[in-house]
């Protein structure tokens, strides 16, 4: 028996806890990570979620909020469409069987522009870098101040940006390799472990 109500809020629910998202503007969007379209079968209330590369992500729909976020999101559509691929795309056998009278329940549409980019891309990694440094110059200056600090001022805003590029780098690089597992776990492939250590886990 189908519910008449949704059990969570929101437009999906991320069971597994992986953080999929809509494109954030101006923000930071991992490209495994992002929902770039879903088909949806409005009589069923069924949907396929996918990424930029066409990998279906393991999301369940909520009925009620999804078409107002495709509403609001959609950049095109596909009428008699079912677009994604791998584990967690529809089945080969059922695709197959489907009439055209079934096919004809499912709508593709695409959430976000082709020329979007991905903080997984080193130059629009920079980009946020650069934003984030110059945002830590006005934050140092002003501790320097209130906390009249004796040292010289460009050794102390010197070490401070260092220490912001520092911890970006180390940022990068651990979610473009968390990006890695999940790009290959959506291939239906098994990744090898996250962290290599117990020490790099910690």
């Amino acid at each position: 028996m189908k519910r008449n109500y949704c059990p969570f809020k929101g437009p999906f629910h991320d069971s597994y806890s992986i953080g999929f998202q809509l494109y954030a503007q101006g923000g930071i969007n991992w490209r495994h990570r992002t929902i770039a379209g879903v088909s949806w079968n409005g009589e069923e209330k069924e949907a396929f979620f996918f990424n930029p590369d066409g990998l279906v992500l393991p999301l369940t729909p909520n009925p009620w909020e999804l078409p107002e976020i495709i509403r609001k999101h959609a950049v095109r559509r596909e009428f008699s469409s079912i677009h994604g691929h791998g584990h967690f795309a529809m089945k080969e056998g059922r695709r197959a069987g489907l009439s055209q009278f079934a096919l004809n329940n499912w709508v593709t549409y695409w959430l976000i522009n082709q020329k979007d980019g991905y903080s997984n891309d080193p130059h629009v990694w920079g980009q946020f870098v650069d934003k984030e440094i110059e945002q830590e110059k006005g934050i140092s200056e002003r501790l320097y101040t209130d906390l009249r600090i004796t040292s010289d001022l460009s050794e102390y805003m010197e070490g401070c940006l260092s220490d912001r590029r520092n911890v970006l780098a180390e940022q990068h690089r651990r979610r473009c390799a968390e990006d890695s597992k999940i790009l290959a776990w959506l291939k239906g492939e098994t990744p090898p472990p996250l962290f290599a250590s117990v020490q790099e886990a910690a």
